[in-house]
């Protein structure tokens, strides 16, 4: 895998539309939900997780 800021570039500019990081955040809380009510499965985890750094990468994306 390559580390992302191999692939990150400054001049590169990408619009997210605001349905798309809404629809990420929702799945984000709706795991987050189910796991301060039930132990997850690994794959759940995992998606969560991809959740949450999709997310974070869309955000530092938007502050550059």
């Amino acid at each position: 895998m390559v580390p992302p800021l191999k692939v990150a570039s400054p001049g590169l500019r990408f619009r997210v539309p605001p349905e798309s990081i809404e629809a990420l955040e929702r799945l984000r809380d709706s795991y987050t939900g189910l796991l301060t009510r039930e132990a997850l499965m690994e794959v759940d985890l995992s998606v969560l997780m991809v959740v949450q750094l999709t997310l974070q990468q869309m955000k530092n994306a938007h502050a550059l």
